[in-house]
């Protein structure tokens, strides 16, 4: 009882800390912070349901520590009926003393009370062993409650040990937000300081959205018309670009290719059919340039073709299929590409 007063004293404490904080700015937070506060939110739900089922548990071995009280009460009373008892044998064996001497007339009676003597010897037997079988059973009763109070407590030590850690856990991913923030922006100045001219004419974009920054180029800076084979002079833009992302060494470089709605010379048809195979191409002699020149570590490197389905402007006009055909590249947080480090639906 000591320890629940403890833990509800504690819990209260807590409570009372948290309303006492002031809020923190709002920051935009990692999708995995608020799976963290649910499975917390559902942890603390099931300590509450331990702390109620105990509550109920103290109450039941109360009522049979009652039970038994009322037993030892019982027994008392049986010994006074045994005490009471002795003294009618030591009256009846006196009676029956006198009988002898009298005549042998007595001897009936004497019978009699020899009957009623034993008669109240197996009752007082009978009562002192159901008196023994409720101690064994109330003792055996109080000794399995008592063992399932120390289970739940050890469990719920065990949810609070959990509580600690994803709470540990969710303010090491608040911090670890707040850096990544720190280190996009790093790279966002780094990007328009390097490519000011760039970005001025049209040809390279820069946009964030929380954790994620893309550096969209426009595929004339890149490529000949229809072409995935990389022009000689945008070989410096690819090196500007390559210093930036190995500084960030912690993130993938996902290399998109994009096309509009289709290829127009018959040459380029031949080659790649479909739109798919274009922005493919470009992707990967993309992120071949920036291996084996730039010597960007190929596992940081994702090259995929998201074709004519990933559009920024409308199609149906030259102006649009302009923004459309683009190299995106995307950084984003390596954790996403380790998959071999995720949990199966069935942990």
């Amino acid at each position: 009882m000591e320890k629940l007063k403890s833990f509800m004293i504690l819990g209260g404490l807590l409570i009372l800390m948290s309303c006492a904080t002031p809020p923190k700015p709002a920051s935009q937070e990692d999708p995995r912070v608020g799976q963290l506060q649910g499975q917390v939110d559902s942890l603390q739900k099931q300590d509450a349901a331990k702390e109620t089922t105990i509550g109920q548990l103290q109450k039941q071995l109360t009522d049979l520590q009652g039970q038994m009280t009322d037993l030892i009460a019982q027994k008392k009373l049986a010994d006074d009926q045994v005490v009471a008892t002795n003294a009618r044998i030591g009256k009846i064996q006196a009676e029956l003393d006198a009988a002898n001497q009298d005549n042998a007339s007595k001897m009936a009676q004497l019978n009699s009370l020899n009957a009623k003597l034993a008669a109240l010897q197996k009752a007082s037997g009978a009562l002192s062993a159901d008196l023994d079988s409720l101690k064994s059973g109330i003792t055996k009763t109080q000794a399995d409650y008592l063992a399932q109070i120390a289970s739940l407590n050890g469990d719920k030590a065990a949810l609070q040990d959990k509580i600690n850690e994803l709470t540990k856990q969710q303010a090491a991913m608040a911090i670890a937000a707040q850096q990544s923030e720190k280190d996009l922006m790093a790279r966002v100045a780094q990007l328009k300081s390097l490519f000011a001219k760039e970005i001025a004419r049209g040809d390279i974009d820069i946009r964030k959205f929380r954790d994620v920054l893309i550096v969209s180029v426009k595929d004339v800076a890149l490529f000949a018309p229809d072409s995935p084979k990389l022009r000689p002079e945008t070989m410096n833009l690819l090196k500007g670009l390559s210093d930036v992302f190995k500084a960030a060494p912690d993130r993938i470089v996902r290399i998109e290719g994009n096309t509009a709605v289709a290829v127009s010379s018959p040459e380029s048809l031949k080659l790649y059919p479909t739109s798919w195979q274009l922005g493919a191409a470009r992707a990967s002699n993309v992120a071949q340039y920036l291996q084996e020149q730039c010597g960007m570590d190929p596992k940081q490197l994702v090259a995929t073709s998201l074709g004519e389905y990933s559009p920024r402007a409308d199609n149906s006009t030259e102006a649009g299929k302009a923004q459309n055909r683009r190299v995106d590249f995307v950084l984003i947080a390596r954790s996403l590409y380790e998959i071999d480090q995720l949990q199966t639906v069935a942990e």
